[in-house]
């Protein structure tokens, strides 16, 4: 490797190490705030100074009555409304799909609880993962006088009940109906789609003015999805609210750990996402018209380890009329960030799926994340297919490869003439310039042409990067033994050991300057060192093409010994 080589190598290797800070000064991510004291607690209790933003639903449904004999709410007033008695039972309703697992409840008319059946945790929990905890507010949630009323706080009516649906069955719908007695309604129906991740909402509300509501509405997700990897840390941290307006955007700020803001303009959907889930709202009916974004972090001790625990909720602003019927529809997205689901949307969700820079990282990333279950869907072993995907890179890459060794070989055979000419005119520099480039000119030598074929690597390598850490393709995709998931780094650290150990002896074959001895062995214990931290399959990946590297110089140079592609040096001098 020459001296181009090696600093291309470096570069790469610094992008990566301080891409946070870069993507910052390039305006690509916005600059983590400040951190509040770590507060020690042994579970994911709320420290006192961060109240939970979620309220308590049980006591909306409090018996205590003041003089008047009326019942008294704990919860906010409402808007000449009564909190229903807590005579008024709770019913329970569960729908199941192959694909989830929803239950509905009168209480508030919506979803108290959400289980993805085809995804399990990895942070030592048992059964499915769960999107929507029963012990949050029930979503969605229809709010009104700057969300002072809020549904959940009343206990709706149904004739509805539970049921399973089989993935060919048609789509079935479950209504609640909120009368007030005044002539005003609020009816919610769902349609449940047993073959996808979203199911659809049809809210009406009759009667306006009988409840007094005025301008807008808020229709309001305030559940927190929980962490479901082994990585809590890095869960959380990918934990954002995301909107789209004119562009998509993540949001992520907070001010001493606490996030108020208010995005106006017209807003096509808005929702919730973790590492690999999310839940988004979209209205059908007419955009809206912003959203509110709140939230809250602290810090936490679990399982002795410092966590940055955080909570979201978020709520389209809908404009209402002060009289007569509102009614919207909705389609509410809660499921995997999978970029070939979304993308079927056609609204712009897979850009939830963050595959890297548009201009040129996320079209490798595009073609990674559709290739590569491809190969799976013949060979079911995603290290396998790494391995393959590797092979299929150096086919493609094999005649910049080849160049690039050939290139290697005239410089190192050109190094004698060279210091030659170094030596000769080493007091007259731009005579000395001159003489290398003729040098090279008769030699038919490039001195970039070793660097040169790496530049199409380095996007694809980004691309990678992102896929393996974010895809949730390879979430929990096992390869061989001790690594049962390509998307975190290896436990034991054995592919790094490889990885330097190969590149350390591919580096060795292919160094033209002695000088660079030094860099021959400090190179690859550098690359084991920050790879440490990457997914076990990028590090496969590079391994794996680092070792085809290897096998493809040896067949060239022995190519190239019998005549195939003989390099001839002239005397330049």
């Amino acid at each position: 490797m020459d001296k181009r080589t090696i600093i291309i190598v470096v570069l790469l290797a610094i992008v990566l190490i301080f891409w946070s800070q870069i993507a910052q000064q390039l305006g690509l991510v916005k600059p983590a705030p400040s951190q509040p004291p770590v507060t020690a607690v042994d579970t994911l209790e709320t420290p006192a100074s961060h109240p939970p933003i979620t309220t308590d639903t049980s006591a909306t449904y409090d018996t205590s009555t003041d003089q008047s004999g009326q019942v008294s709410p704990t919860a906010p007033a409402q808007i000449g409304e009564t909190v229903p008695d807590s005579t008024i039972p709770e019913e329970l309703m569960v729908v199941t799909t192959p694909l989830y697992e929803i239950t509905f409840t009168t209480y508030g008319g919506g979803i108290k609880e959400i289980k993805l059946n085809q995804y399990s945790y990895y942070n030592g929990k048992e059964g499915a993962v769960v999107l929507k905890s029963a012990d949050d507010p029930v979503v969605p949630d229809f709010k009104a006088a700057g969300g002072s009323y809020s549904a959940a706080n009343l206990a709706f009516s149904t004739n509805d009940q539970g049921f399973s649906l089989g993935e060919s069955d048609t789509p079935r719908k479950i209504s609640f109906v909120y009368d007030n007695q005044k002539g005003g309604k609020i009816i919610k129906t769902y349609t449940i789609n047993p073959d996808h991740y979203h199911i659809d909402l049809d809210l009406a509300v009759e009667g306006i003015e009988t409840f007094g509501f005025e301008r807008s509405y808020q229709m309001a997700w305030g559940s927190t999805p929980p962490p479901t990897e082994k990585n809590i840390e890095d869960d959380y941290g990918q934990y954002k609210a995301v909107v789209m307006l004119d562009d998509y955007e993540e949001i992520d700020d907070y001010d001493n750990g606490v996030m108020n803001q208010q995005l106006m303009g017209f807003t096509r959907w808005g929702g919730i996402r973790t590492k690999y889930f999310a839940v988004v709202m979209i209205p059908r009916t007419r955009n809206a018209d912003g959203m509110k974004i709140t939230g809250q972090k602290w810090d936490a001790l679990i399982d002795q380890d410092k966590v940055e625990v955080r909570k979201i909720s978020v709520a389209l602003e809908m404009p209402i009329a002060n009289y007569g019927t509102t009614a919207d529809n909705y389609t509410i997205y809660i499921g995997p960030i999978d970029y070939n689901r979304l993308e079927e949307y056609k609204i712009g969700l897979e850009e939830l799926a963050s595959l890297g820079w548009k201009i040129i990282i996320s079209w490798f990333s595009i073609g990674i994340i559709w290739l590569l279950p491809k190969i799976y869907s013949v060979i079911p072993n995603y290290g396998i297919v790494i391995i393959i995907f590797a092979f299929l890179i150096k086919l493609i890459t094999y005649p910049l490869s080849r160049k690039q060794n050939l290139a290697m070989a005239r410089m190192k055979d050109l190094q004698p003439k060279m210091k030659a000419l170094q030596e000769k005119y080493k007091t007259d520099p731009q005579r000395l310039n001159k003489e290398m480039m003729k040098l090279y000119k008769t030699a038919g030598a490039n001195p970039l042409s070793g660097c040169l074929p790496m530049l199409p690597q380095l996007p694809l390598f980004f691309a990678l990067f992102t896929v393996f850490r974010t895809t949730i393709e390879f979430r929990g995709a096992s390869f061989i033994g001790w690594i049962s998931d390509l998307s975190t780094p290896d436990p034991y650290y054995i592919l790094p050991v490889i990885m330097v150990i190969v590149m350390f002896v591919q580096q060795k074959m292919t160094m033209t300057d002695p000088k660079n001895k030094m860099l021959t062995y400090m190179m690859p214990l550098f690359f084991g060192y920050i790879s440490l931290s990457f997914p076990a399959g990028l590090v496969l990946y590079w391994t794996a093409f680092s070792l085809l590297s290897y096998a493809e110089t040896l067949i060239i140079r022995k190519t190239s010994s019998t005549g195939g592609d003989a390099v001839v040096v002239q005397d330049a001098t």
